[in-house]
């Protein structure tokens, strides 16, 4: 595509608590560490696709507040390579998410919107026909709404990533062009069966849009929107430390390659490297995240087997 990356979401503190299992409700558990860190969804997107872009040029949207927070959500993107220009500086105070990260990675995340909560100023939605708008749904929805349709009659190619879920998201589907779920919200915003090929292939057909499925350690598959067709991708095995942040990687990676012209199958690749990097560190953000690493981490796991299909009558590229 040879465009820029843009970005629309949340930027957060994230302070994480180390715990030995996930509380149940009206249940209290000590944690061992808690440590501070950037974060929200579209930060750590960002952050992501700055880090892996070869070519492409990153920008964030969002709001902070005009506190010491807000300072470093702006330096540490700003440092990854991310334009932050078009981040606002308003009243409220800075995003916060509180995280409890249990020992084998497992987490639970409660966020206070914050300045993200405050309205886009339509002069950042600046988009052209090569660009990769990005968006989730941490943000108000009418927000998300708004930037999804700016973003299509500009003519920009838009990825959702629609999370946290919420049944209002299923009205962005006929926008969008890549739709990124992990499976709880693939059986919440689309009713299928993940394990079944068929379910989420008649999903992409009707919703008339490219699908992809994030399943932890296990797999991706991807439902084309145009013909139906369904492959999987294998992830990479690695030790989990924190699961944390897992999906933000790979959402921004993707964007990148994309914009970079790679094929959706390559971009997923690549994508799949960054998440499997990412949650062998703790926190969101691999600081070590690059090119040169991704680039590394998916030729080791290179097989003759790369792109096993699910449908075996369709074995051809989409891009």
């Amino acid at each position: 595509m040879g465009g820029k990356v843009i970005v629309v979401g949340a930027l957060n503190v994230d302070i994480t608590l180390a715990v030995d299992r996930i509380p149940v409700v009206g249940e209290t558990v000590i944690s061992s560490q808690v440590s501070r860190s950037s974060g929200g969804k579209g930060a750590n997107q960002a952050y992501a696709a700055a880090r892996t872009a070869r070519t492409a040029e990153v920008a964030m949207v969002g709001a902070v507040g005009a506190d010491e927070a807000g300072d470093a959500q702006c330096a540490e993107l700003g440092r990854a390579g991310v334009d932050v220009s078009r981040v606002r500086r308003v009243a409220e105070p800075t995003g916060l998410a509180m995280i409890a990260v249990d020992i084998a990675g497992g987490n639970i995340i409660v966020v206070a919107p914050g300045a993200n909560a405050a309205p886009i100023d339509r002069r950042t939605l600046e988009f052209r026909t090569s660009d990769v708008v990005v968006l989730q749904l941490e943000i108000p929805f009418e927000q998300v709404r708004r930037v999804a349709k700016h973003a299509r009659s500009a003519g920009a190619y838009i990825v959702l990533n629609a999370a946290p879920a919420h049944a209002s998201a299923k009205a962005l589907f006929a926008i969008v062009d890549l739709l990124v779920l992990n499976e709880p919200e693939a059986v919440q915003l689309l009713d299928v069966d993940v394990a079944s090929s068929a379910e989420l292939s008649a999903a992409a057909a009707r919703e008339k849009v490219d699908i992809i499925v994030t399943r932890g350690g296990n797999s991706i598959l991807m439902a084309f929107g145009s013909d139906g067709s369904v492959a999987e991708v294998p992830t990479h095995q690695v030790a989990v430390v924190d699961t944390v942040g897992a999906g933000d990687a790979f959402v921004g990676t993707l964007a990148a390659a994309l914009a970079e012209g790679h094929t959706l199958n390559d971009a997923v690749s690549r994508a799949c490297a960054a998440s499997a990097a990412t949650v062998t560190v703790h926190g969101a953000r691999h600081p070590e995240l690059s090119e040169s690493l991704i680039e590394r981490m998916a030729l080791a796991a290179a097989t003759p087997k790369r792109m096993p299909q699910l449908n075996p009558t369709i074995a051809k590229e989409h891009s």
